[in-house]
């Protein structure tokens, strides 16, 4: 009790201190954003008020969070697209920096990041091709709009699913080239910010963990289909009991294409093709290779087939070799943690500002 009235009082002096550093431009249009109309209140004062902008802050990241508030299931209207469309084109007109953020709650978030969030596809697209804003360069949750396209703003509990329009969002990242599986392409890209790692971390883990963990089987295979993988980091942050009830789970189901059973199986024959399904997951096979952690890869090239001949090596060894084999116990105890694949630009704890690391 006394550690939570601490944080808000730290939180609630650090707000104080942010409000007091805001200009009168500022101040008017968050009031603007908190009234109705919010959204088109906030595209006239962008069009019509006074110089006064910083890199520091945007109008853009109020307005998409109001216009975000009346997301569904089934995405954004499309008045709510084509208002934020204009008010992003408004900003790019006014020179508002388009890698600025503003302070919502109490983190610091980025218009780009946001706008993926909650499925804004058109508005990323226009964002980073017409406006500069870099993919890569993380909010003060450690977010990047890769990870944000694939988190679901409405689920809860047994509700995690890929909408369509963060489908949308997450391909139109693919199709700009915004995102790479190549861990060095991404570390050598130019200029900084500007390419996501497909299986990088966020302050709560990888996409591809977040979506096992949330038995999201429709982010999981969208990952697989566009090379994505389950890293060192991901797999030794899963319990044993995660890695059976979330892991071979979900790779059952991507094998499978569905969660529920046919009419035609019947109740014992669909429980009997689960459990069929559940044992071949525990075996690496080309099906299931994005669930073995690349040190299980890594480890079985360097056996050398052990000196039997490849297919015999195949059949009669690699089963026997579980996703653990290749770890040592400081791995597995925790005792050793994987260095963090966060974004490439961005801020190292939830209150820093800065552009870099």
């Amino acid at each position: 009790r006394r550690s939570s009235k601490r944080k808000k009082l730290q939180h609630s002096s650090i707000q104080c201190h942010i409000d007091r550093q805001k200009s009168a431009l500022q101040l008017g249009m968050e009031s603007a954003i908190e009234s109705p109309g919010g959204a088109t209140k906030i595209l006239n004062l962008v069009r019509t008020a006074a110089a006064g902008y910083t890199n520091e802050w945007t109008p853009l990241v109020g307005a998409i969070f109001r216009l975000g508030k009346n997301t569904t299931k089934n995405g954004n209207s499309v008045e709510s697209q084509e208002l934020l469309v204009r008010i992003i084109r408004a900003c790019h007109q006014r020179g508002i920096y388009a890698n600025s953020g503003a302070w919502f709650g109490a983190h610091y978030h980025r218009p780009l990041i946001v706008a993926a969030y909650y499925g804004y596809h058109s508005a990323v697209r226009l964002m980073i091709e017409s406006s500069g804003a870099l993919p890569d360069l993380g909010d003060g949750e450690g977010r990047n709009a890769w990870f944000a396209a694939l988190q679901n703003p409405l689920a809860s509990g047994a509700t995690h699913r890929l909408r369509e329009c963060d489908e949308q969002t997450a391909r139109a990242l693919l199709d700009m080239g915004v995102v790479t599986k190549d861990l060095g392409s991404w570390r050598r890209s130019n200029p900084k910010g500007s390419l996501c790692y497909m299986n990088g971390d966020s302050s709560i883990g990888s996409v591809m963990l977040r979506a096992l963990m949330n038995k999201n089987v429709g982010v999981i295979k969208f990952l697989c289909g566009a090379g994505g993988v389950l890293t060192d980091r991901d797999y030794l942050q899963l319990s044993t009991r995660e890695v059976k009830s979330r892991l071979l789970p979900m790779a059952a189901e991507v094998i499978a294409g569905t969660r529920t059973p046919t009419s035609s199986e019947g109740e014992t024959g669909a429980t009997e093709s689960r459990r069929h399904l559940l044992r071949t997951c525990m075996s690496w096979s080309q099906q299931v290779d994005w669930s073995f952690p690349p040190a299980w890869k890594v480890g079985v090239v360097l056996c050398e087939n052990c000196g039997l001949p490849p297919e015999i090596f195949r059949m009669y060894v690699v089963p026997f070799l579980g996703r653990d084999w290749f770890y040592t116990s400081l791995d597995l105890d925790g005792a050793r943690r994987r260095a963090l694949l966060g974004p490439s630009l961005g801020e190292r704890v939830g209150f820093s500002r800065r552009q870099e690391w």
